[in-house]
């Protein structure tokens, strides 16, 4: 064969061989860039399905989460409405207790206040009647004063008038005593006279009758 035919056919195998290389070469990397894709598609699913399920994990996390929390709010809303209702009560029946003990110290102000102004009525009428007492008491003692006045007057004049009358009537006896004074003289009779010594006696007698002042009249009542 020639020379040249021969370096022909040589190029056209080497060139039939690069494109063959060449197209598997490329086949080749199509597969691995294929591969390569689907590996990354595959990851990327994976990856999206991991992230979806963890999205999924965390989105019913988050409901429990949510729901916890809800059932806690009501359990706590519920809690603070009951201790809100009896605070409601305690404070209705602390209002209800205060009213009624109001009402209560009303009364026993307005019954204090009765008895205060009784009591006050009764003091007035009982010192109106004690300086009614008083005053009477005074004129009574006055007039007793009085009264015991004119009677120590009464009887200082009675004793006056009867020391004066006994006075004037002492004198007048004492007058007619030393005027008409008269005594009996004993006779003498023999010792053998039954009767001298009786006679004797009426003698004596009627001399010391003589002597005695006058009788004092009666002291006056």
């Amino acid at each position: 064969m020639k020379k040249p035919a021969v370096v022909l056919i040589i190029v056209l195998l080497v060139g039939l061989a690069a494109f063959f290389g060449y197209r598997s070469y490329q086949a080749e990397s199509e597969r691995a860039l294929a591969d390569q894709r689907n590996a990354a598609e595959r990851a990327t699913e994976e990856q999206r399905r991991a992230e979806a399920e963890r999205r999924a994990q965390a989105d019913a996390e988050a409901r429990r989460l949510a729901d916890l929390k809800t059932r806690q709010d009501m359990a706590d809303a519920e809690k603070n409405l009951a201790q809100l209702r009896s605070e409601q009560a305690a404070a209705e029946a602390a209002r209800r207790a205060a009213e009624e003990e109001a009402a209560q110290l009303a009364k026993e102000t307005e019954r204090l206040t009765r008895e205060k102004e009784a009591a006050q009525g009764e003091a007035r009428r009982l010192a109106a009647l004690r300086e009614r007492e008083a005053a009477e008491a005074e004129r009574a003692r006055l007039d007793a004063l009085q009264k015991l006045q004119d009677s120590e007057q009464q009887k200082r004049e009675l004793i006056d008038r009867e020391a004066a009358r006994l006075a004037a009537l002492k004198r007048q006896q004492e007058i007619e005593a030393n005027q008409h004074r008269e005594y009996l003289t004993r006779s003498i009779y023999p010792n053998d006279y039954k009767r001298r010594e009786h006679y004797y006696m009426q003698v004596d007698l009627f001399n010391a009758a003589q002597d005695a002042p006058p009788a004092r009249p009666a002291p006056l009542k």
